[in-house]
């Protein structure tokens, strides 16, 4: 039985860039802002934090990918409710989102939340309108 040799810095900071490199496919792949919020997340060894970000690029990269997948996902939604007939299934549709995706998006991006939420109401708003 040989004992593994611990590994060197530059080979933790190989397997941190290669973790980062599986988050970011995992993040691509994503459905859901949960989904997509739960890929993201990425341990940092406590004794690779500090020099982390400048030698593994990826790193800083990943919260930006997180982000702009979590804003392509509210734009898909977003379009869906648009693109519905109907008023009462588009308000369905935006109360099952709320329920099942969104309080993710309100925790983890507030302002995406806040603005998302309004536009929301402005395409149900305008369907009300048109029903009349």
């Amino acid at each position: 039985m040989s004992k593994r040799e611990p590994l060197t810095l530059e080979q933790e900071l190989e397997k941190l860039e290669e973790d980062c490199r599986k988050v970011t496919l995992a993040i691509s792949n994503a459905r859901t802002i949960r989904e997509t919020v739960e890929a993201s997340e990425i341990e940092v060894p406590h004794h690779l934090q500090a020099i982390a970000r400048s030698k593994v690029p990826s790193l800083g990269r990943l919260a930006r990918a997180c982000e702009m997948k979590v804003e392509d996902i509210v734009r898909e939604q977003l379009m869906g409710l648009a693109q519905e007939y109907s008023e009462v299934v588009a308000t369905r549709d935006f109360d099952r989102m709320k329920a099942g995706d969104w309080h993710v998006l309100r925790s983890n991006f507030p302002d995406l939340y806040a603005k998302s939420f309004r536009e929301a109401n402005l395409i149900l708003e305008r369907k009300r309108k048109m029903k009349r």
